[in-house]
């Protein structure tokens, strides 16, 4: 799927959309509501109609009737002048409903080009202020683009001015599936009340209990049970007694990896999990004390579909398998391993994988047409590939496939790596 800017055919489908208004009001009774209209003072064919009223035009046709024949032609002009007014407000009438109608809600930037395009140019001042239009125009279409678009990843270009804040989600089959929330720096200013920036602490304990786990398909998990705390340039976590993370292996697996996809890419190289008397804690699974988990480490992983009860997919390592290079994690991508995580590489689909100085080239063996897949589909299959990569702190190239550009991406050259997984916003 590519994207285009808003051309004049898209322009008149929105408008001929719009809701359709009538008037009956009188003439005179548009004027006084145009006239108390503190948005209209200054507009010119306003101030030439009212320059008249029109009781002083009556008294005088009446008075002398030599210049009825005048006033009845300032009459026909005041007319105009009205009806020209009333076609001013019916407009500002029309953007106003439009920008409160349903589309607000899908696609913002319709809206603001409604009020772009709607605005008429009276005098020299608006061609003053072509660039900033122009300026204005480039971020629309880039809105547009953004709400339209199949990617689920965070890439740089989406945390220019946000916090990201990770986090791992408990799934129905113990296993965490990592979410990359994006937090713009004016919510964060907001919500910490100073300039410095926050500790990655600091943003879990504020926005991860207002994440509802349970509407998103998981389990209520967040915040964690115990006590959370930085020690030096460690997280460390107090567990009470009795807690839900040490029943089994599979949730001592599935605890273990909600801490990896909250704390690693942070300011914290190590998670320490303690008593609370401060000594270390030991799961009743392992049998021993459990040893600093490092947070530094590269978590070498390929990527495979995961679906929620409700439906909803998201893009997560396929239980947590590690690979020795990234050679052996893209060509393994293909294999079904089990129940829960589906590959996203077609079963006709087949290629080689060869390292360079670069990054890494995927190339496909038969000449892959993106179109024959359905859209998000395609794109999975892309970003499962360029998420695999970024495990090894590797970029990814694609080669053999017929498009030259997809959902924004330039198949030409190599892609950028993602900052995360599975896109998010706080509510």
């Amino acid at each position: 799927m590519t994207h285009k800017p808003f051309d004049d055919e898209q322009l008149e489908h929105v408008l001929n959309n719009a809701p359709k208004l009538s008037d009956h009001r009188s003439k005179a009774e548009i004027l006084n509501r145009l006239m108390a209209d503190a948005r209209l003072q200054d507009n010119i064919h306003l101030q030439e109609a009212i320059q008249q009223p029109i009781e002083d035009e009556q008294t005088q046709e009446q008075s002398n009737p030599l210049i009825q024949e005048r006033s009845t032609s300032k009459l026909r002009k005041m007319q105009i002048f009205m009806s020209v007014a009333a076609v001013f407000a019916l407009t500002i009438l029309v953007g106003s409903m439009v920008m409160n109608n349903n589309i607000e809600h899908k696609d913002q930037a319709s809206n603001a080009e409604m009020a772009q395009f709607s605005t008429v140019q009276e005098d020299q001042s608006a061609k003053d202020a072509a660039p900033q239009d122009e300026a204005l125009q480039s971020n629309i279409v880039s809105e547009h683009e953004r709400m339209l678009s199949l990617r689920t990843s965070v890439y740089e270009e989406d945390v220019k001015d946000a916090v990201v804040f990770r986090i791992g989600l408990a799934g129905r089959d113990a296993e965490s599936v990592p979410m990359t929330y994006v937090v713009p720096n004016e919510r964060v200013a907001t919500d910490f009340g100073t300039e410095e920036k926050p500790s990655t602490l600091q943003v879990y304990e504020k926005y991860a209990p207002q994440i509802d786990e349970e509407a998103k398909g998981f389990t209520d998990y967040h915040p964690y049970k115990g006590e959370l705390k930085e020690k030096d340039d460690k997280i460390v976590h107090v567990l009470p007694k009795d807690n839900d993370y040490d029943v089994a292996s599979a949730t001592v697996n599935e605890y273990k990896g909600t801490l990896e996809d909250t704390f690693s890419d942070s300011e914290y190289t190590e998670v320490e999990i303690q008593n609370e008397d401060g000594t270390p804690y030991e799961f009743s699974q392992e049998g021993e004390p459990s040893q600093g988990m490092s947070l530094t480490k590269a978590k070498q992983y390929n990527y495979y579909l995961y679906q929620d009860p409700n439906g909803a997919e998201y893009l997560s390592p396929d239980f947590r398998q590690t690979f020795a290079n990234v050679t052996e994690a893209l060509t393994l991508m293909k294999n079904k391993n089990d129940d829960v995580y589906v590959t996203v590489v077609p079963e006709n689909v087949t290629y080689t994988v060869k390292e360079e100085a670069e990054g890494v080239v995927v190339t496909f063996d038969i000449p892959l047409d993106l179109t024959s897949m359905e859209p998000i589909r395609a794109t999975q299959l892309i970003e499962a590939m360029m998420l695999t990569a970024a495990s090894f702190d590797q970029q990814l190239r694609l080669d053999n496939v017929v498009q030259e550009s997809w959902e924004g991406f330039d198949l030409k050259t190599y892609l950028p790596k993602p900052v995360g997984p599975n896109k998010q916003y706080m509510p």
